[in-house]
């Protein structure tokens, strides 16, 4: 995306937020506040009202090899003017609206192979031999 905007950040709590205009980015570390708020009002062409930053530490994680480090990340909360709309998480809830259609029409072809084959199936009954 940028240098200083490295990823939207796409979890059930962001998009939980949306309603509210808040968008959810992970940032450079060494970005402040005013550079990315200028950074996506060039980018998305919205009015950004408010930025709320957190920093995470990396956690320490064992392995068979020794100790790891998850990387140290910055999130940043964007908060735009109520209307407007940031076009990149409309896309990621179209693929999860198109993802749930699929699996809709799946089922209902399932369904009918299932009667089809409930409906062409007959018994037949063997008489007993004396």
């Amino acid at each position: 995306m940028n240098k200083i905007l490295k990823k939207a950040l796409v979890s059930e709590k962001s998009f939980s937020v949306i309603g509210e205009s808040k968008y959810t980015f992970i940032v450079e570390r060494q970005a402040r506040k005013e550079e990315i708020a200028t950074i996506c009002e060039s980018l998305f062409n919205v009015n950004v009202t408010d930025i709320n930053t957190m920093n995470y530490k990396g956690k320490v994680k064992m392995s068979k090899t020794g100790r790891g480090k998850r990387s140290d990340l910055k999130k940043a909360i964007i908060t735009v003017k109520k209307g407007q709309k940031i076009d990149l998480f409309d896309l990621e809830t179209e693929k999860k609206e198109d993802k749930k259609d699929k699996a809709a029409k799946k089922d209902k072809v399932e369904k009918a192979t299932k009667e089809e084959k409930n409906t062409d199936t007959t018994v037949k009954v063997r008489e007993k031999k004396k």
